[in-house]
């Protein structure tokens, strides 16, 4: 019973924390979609204690549906943004919530090489659990 109400704790805590999490965020993925690079306040949305936790996994495991990601890829490469986007994300334990973000291509040189991506997130639905 203890353990229980001390679980039911930690996750409104995290729940909190998601829940009010507001901001900009940066990452940068390799050409094969892998995290090289991430600001702590990315990591901590996706329930990370540190940058280094995130770099080595795939984008794609971050979204709840990766056709989600492949959408967002399609529209950053299209247009070089994503505005107003609604997506399903997964944190690291598995709980989904809803995030809008809003996005920017960085790129650079005359090719438009992509460096990395800018994206303002905002959480507009709680965690849910699976």
């Amino acid at each position: 019973m203890m353990s229980t109400l001390l679980a039911t704790k930690n996750e409104s805590r995290e729940f909190a924390q998601v829940k009010e999490a507001k901001g900009w965020y940066e990452y940068e993925p390799s050409y094969d979609g892998v995290i090289i690079h991430i600001d702590t306040a990315g990591a901590e949305l996706l329930g990370y204690s540190s940058p280094d936790d995130v770099i080595g996994k795939k984008v794609n495991e971050l979204y709840a549906h990766p056709f989600d990601h492949e959408k967002t890829l399609s529209m950053l490469f299209r247009d070089g943004r994503v505005h107003g986007f609604y997506t399903l994300m997964k944190s690291r334990k598995g709980k989904l919530f809803f995030l809008k973000q809003t996005s920017v291509l960085e790129t650079e040189g005359l090719y438009k090489c992509p460096l990395k991506i800018k994206s303002e997130f905002e959480i507009v639905q709680p965690m849910l659990s699976l």
